[in-house]
């Protein structure tokens, strides 16, 4: 990038001390620059509308871009591939004065980038069950490594329920924000990105997987996690083979591929 085009890409922003002894400071140059500069804010305020579906449904379209222009201003971001742009959107929403009195926004805003994140993963192989019964005993000792697009949530509140109410068409998902713990997997292990409420055990068989801990140790932090009253507590071979349909393990017979 030439001395001009960073010049230019800080005025867009509102810093334009750089860009004057490139061009003349006149009229006519800041009605250009504003001309670019709204055409790149609109830009990036379209790309969180398009990222941010679930907080626009909550919110209203008008609501949204006058928040989403707020963020473009304070962070206007240097990637210019808008697909992924606002990652720091969910954390700046929930610190947004307006949004005090709407707590269930934040969360919902981070189950919206997570989809994204996930839509945008890598792609690696998963493993599937004739990989896992070829490893034998081995499998307990080895890494539990998820596979890249993997987001995992546990909420002391019902954030799943809400989201997964504005996300899918005819969902029966409660609309109430209320206390009550609930997980949630997000992941795309092929082309479509999946969704998949987690119980207690099977967050915390996938935590531990995402801590980086063995299968072994994964299927005791299960086990420690199910609150179930029953003498057998939780059928780990079940719920692993339950985990594993879903394709959320990477396999081990290629090279890790980071998330």
């Amino acid at each position: 990038m030439t001395a001009f085009h960073a010049a230019f890409e800080a005025a867009l922003t509102g810093r334009f001390d750089a860009l004057w002894p490139h061009l003349v400071a006149d009229d006519r140059t800041l009605g250009a620059i504003a001309v670019y500069r709204n055409t790149a804010i609109k830009g990036r305020i379209d790309a969180l509308e398009a990222n941010y579906p679930t907080v626009v449904q909550m919110v209203g379209r008008d609501w949204f871009r006058a928040a989403a222009r707020e963020f473009v201003e304070a962070e206007p971001g240097g990637d210019p591939v808008l697909a992924d742009y606002g990652v720091g959107f969910p954390h700046w929403l929930a610190r947004f004065p307006p949004v005090e009195a709407m707590p269930y926004l934040g969360p919902m805003a981070r189950l919206d980038r997570a989809w994204t994140e996930a839509h945008l993963s890598a792609d690696a192989p998963v493993m599937a069950a004739n990989e896992a019964a070829g490893l034998g005993l081995a499998l307990a000792g080895a890494p539990a490594r998820l596979h890249p697009s993997v987001r995992l949530f546990w909420f002391d509140w019902t954030a799943p329920s809400l989201w997964l109410a504005h996300r899918r068409s005819g969902s029966d998902e409660d609309l109430v924000w209320r206390p009550g713990g609930e997980g949630l997997l997000i992941h795309r292990p092929e082309h479509e990105v999946r969704i998949r409420r987690l119980s207690r055990p099977e967050w915390a068989f996938l935590n531990a997987a995402r801590h980086g801990r063995a299968f072994a140790s994964a299927a005791l932090a299960a086990q420690s996690a199910d609150s179930s009253s029953t003498a057998s507590g939780c059928d780990v071979p079940v719920l692993f083979g339950g985990l594993l349909a879903l394709g959320v393990f990477q396999s081990l017979t290629e090279p890790d591929v980071a998330a």
